[in-house]
């Protein structure tokens, strides 16, 4: 049948339903070889560029399953995350009743971490500068009041209220559209509301410069490739420790903007700040030069592993694996500032959680919260 497309154009015009029955096809399978066949002069297309796409696909595979396996082997022997090993369970909690830490992850593991860590990072640099896949960012800018009546961007039913889709128009375009709004009037008609001040913050350079770098250079495929392989056996957020080191992937405000949010702070530089759920440390480096101590809480030992290694430009992070706000486990009995960032959208008991906070605060203590705002996209 190539052969007689090749010599003879003819065979085309032949009844297309009564030439698939003879090759034992469905019509419609006929029909696109025929497109094919029409759109390439005579000749059937080249499968080597299908093919080159297939096998790195295929080699990033092999690649993140092996890291994978690494990863587990060296994972292994440490302790649940803190969720599942902190809890009134019986066994969970000592003689005095509280929970108790989790042990620091081992110095072999620790190195394997690093190894794996390094690794995975080392590839998708070398990927990175090898590959031309930034985005173009031609324009960043805030959403407008009216879009921000519209929705505009917004994704629908399937997403959260809140997500939106920041590229205006193609991609191809490079404009950003990021929303800085809020409803305050709706806000501060809510219950409770009365003695809160919202203050809005707009783009700056800070926060635009980070958005173009992340342009720039977005995560590579093979980082990515090993952070789904990572996810099909690991903790969700210790995927991302090995996955996405040495990388930015979370922005909350840029140091100027933490610097006037937190102005007249309790005890100004000297404060103890305590941040709860801290991740990869990326929301908490901004801000931690301006304390005294930065205390960081995290579920497992590969994160507290990874906050530890955290670079931050003041106070060094001391950071601990547990579930539990109270002194015993934090080492101190009160923080003059609490941070809880993107944290209460996803823990199991929020309304606990912001008591136990209260319970670290002395008279005239801050807490700091950051929650998505879905009301001014929803009822």
């Amino acid at each position: 049948f190539f052969c007689q497309c090749r010599q003879s154009r003819a065979v085309l015009e032949v009844s297309e339903a009564v030439l698939a029955i003879q090759l034992g096809c469905r019509e419609s399978d006929f029909r696109f070889f025929a497109g094919m066949v029409r759109a390439n002069g005579g000749a059937p297309p080249s499968v080597w560029p299908s093919l080159r796409q297939r096998t790195a696909a295929l080699l990033r595979d092999i690649y993140a399953e092996l890291i994978t396996e690494g990863a587990a082997r060296a994972l292994s022997r440490l302790p649940p995350p803190a969720s599942e090993a902190v809890g009134d369970a019986a066994g969970c909690r000592d003689e005095a009743g509280e929970s108790p830490v989790l042990p620091e992850m081992g110095a072999a593991s620790s190195a394997a971490l690093w190894t794996l860590s390094v690794l995975v990072a080392g590839v998708g640099s070398m990927e990175s500068r090898l590959s031309s896949d930034s985005l173009p960012c031609r324009t960043v800018r805030e959403a407008t009041p009216l879009e921000l009546r519209a929705n505009a961007g917004t994704l629908g039913r399937d997403y959260l209220p809140s997500a939106y889709d920041p590229w205006l128009g193609p991609r191809s375009a490079g404009v950003i559209r990021l929303r800085y709004g809020f409803d305050a009037r709706r806000l501060s008609q809510r219950p409770g509301a009365g003695a809160c001040e919202y203050t809005p913050v707009g783009l700056d350079g800070q926060t635009e410069a980070w958005v173009r770098g992340c342009l720039a250079k977005p995560a590579a495929a093979s980082r990515l490739a090993v952070w789904r392989a990572l996810k099909r056996r690991l903790y969700h957020y210790d995927a991302g420790v090995l996955a996405f080191h040495a990388f930015p992937r979370n922005y909350l405000l840029s140091p100027a903007h933490w610097e006037e949010l937190l102005a007249g702070r309790p005890n100004g530089g000297l404060a103890a700040a305590l941040d709860v759920g801290a991740g990869d440390g990326s929301l908490c480096s901004p801000y931690a030069r301006l304390f005294g101590s930065v205390t960081v809480t995290e579920l497992t030992s590969p994160l507290v592993w990874r906050l530890k290694a955290t670079p931050t430009q003041g106070a060094s992070l001391q950071a601990v694996a547990t579930a539990e706000l109270t002194p015993r486990a934090l080492g101190r009995e009160q923080f003059d500032v609490a941070f809880c960032l993107n944290v209460l959208d996803r823990c199991k008991d929020p309304v606990r959680m912001v008591e136990q906070l209260h319970a670290l605060l002395p008279p005239g203590g801050w807490l700091v919260v950051a929650v998505v705002l879905p009301w001014l996209q929803s009822p």
